[in-house]
């Protein structure tokens, strides 16, 4: 059933939203060969994907995917890895910050793609069980502001692609697809892109599948952060519409350094950064990056009226150590739910 849409595609038509909906459900039910799926995601990258089949497999994925019940508007900030940087896991450093600042944070995350250390790696060397039902961390973000959900154990029907994905060698679809599928249902996003032409396509997309407002972001030095040394680009959504623009750091009192300032290492090594960094013991380029992107964080989450105000409330939220009791209240609630 899948040669029907590989042949449309091999046209260069683009699928309907309802067609890649369809598409998704045959590879994902297990009805489509490893040849099929991969003939589908080789043709697809060749094509170039559009808006509404990202949305279509989105909303495909979310449907399979163990669906998180919760009470809050919840949030998530993560990118979608690939950057090939090997920098300390500045998203997860950040969630904690927007975690104190009232955000409701349903952090979606993975072992390390491109670094040696992803956040469910470092979380796990900081104390944090992600071993929980959908329940337990739906629970756990309406107590406490903040989860972290490991996405292979809410998205299993991933299974049917992960070795063709593995053995294609190339970035598919499915690298975009990791940070809009969060099994939580968002309201607000922040979304960090290794490629920034591609912004506005993932903006769009966001917009279609119900997120109210969310940033995407690629920095000129290729993070799929906001980089503290260069400018970084922004598709963000707000009241329906999609704007790009671009952040300069140097306009929020930011010096700027190297990538080499944002270096990360092993897990334990990340996890110690991370406490620094929390504790208020680092002052550096480190903190420096994890305030900007907590502060633009705390915008989109419309949590602050501006970056700017964003970026004076992460700071105090950090200096006040209460960035760090959200950190102590999530290892402290997974390690009672997981035993």
């Amino acid at each position: 059933m899948l040669k029907q849409y590989i042949t449309k595609i091999m046209n260069g038509e683009n699928l309907t939203q309802e067609e890649a909906g369809r598409a998704m459900d045959i590879i994902l039910t297990g009805e489509a060969n490893e040849s099929q799926i991969a003939s589908f995601l080789s043709v697809l990258k060749m094509k170039g994907e559009v808006v509404d089949e990202i949305a279509g497999f989105a909303k495909t994925l979310i449907a399979h995917a163990s669906r998180v019940p919760h009470q809050k508007p919840v949030m998530c900030n993560c990118g979608t890895g690939g950057d090939t940087k090997n920098t300390f896991n500045i998203s997860t450093t950040a969630a904690f910050v927007l975690a104190a600042g009232g955000v409701s944070v349903a952090k979606h995350g993975n072992r390390g793609v491109s670094s040696a250390s992803g956040s469910s790696d470092v979380l796990s060397e900081l104390g944090v069980k992600y071993d929980l039902t959908p329940e337990k961390a739906g629970k756990i973000i309406d107590d406490i502001g903040i989860a972290f959900l490991f996405a292979p154990a809410f998205n299993k029907a991933m299974k049917y692609v992960a070795k063709t994905r593995k053995e294609l060698g190339f970035r598919t679809v499915f690298n975009l697809l990791g940070p809009i599928i969060n099994p939580a249902g968002l309201d607000y996003q922040m979304v960090g892109i290794y490629d920034a032409a591609l912004t506005e396509l993932i903006a769009g997309v966001l917009k279609e599948v119900g997120v109210k407002h969310a940033m995407v972001i690629a920095s000129g030095d290729g993070m799929d952060e906001i980089s503290t040394n260069t400018r970084t680009k922004v598709s963000e959504i707000k009241d329906d519409q999609i704007r790009t623009y671009e952040i300069n750091p140097a306009d929020y009192g930011f010096q700027p350094g190297t990538l080499a300032d944002y270096a990360g290492g092993t897990p334990q090594e990340n996890a110690e950064i991370t406490l620094k960094i929390l504790r208020g013991e680092e002052k550096g380029s480190k903190r420096d990056i994890v305030v900007m992107n907590a502060g633009a964080a705390l915008y989109a989450g419309d949590k602050a009226a501006s970056i700017e105000e964003g970026i004076r409330l992460a700071n105090e939220l950090i200096d006040s150590g209460a960035a760090l009791k959200k950190l102590q209240q999530l290892i402290e609630e997974t390690q009672k739910l997981s035993a």
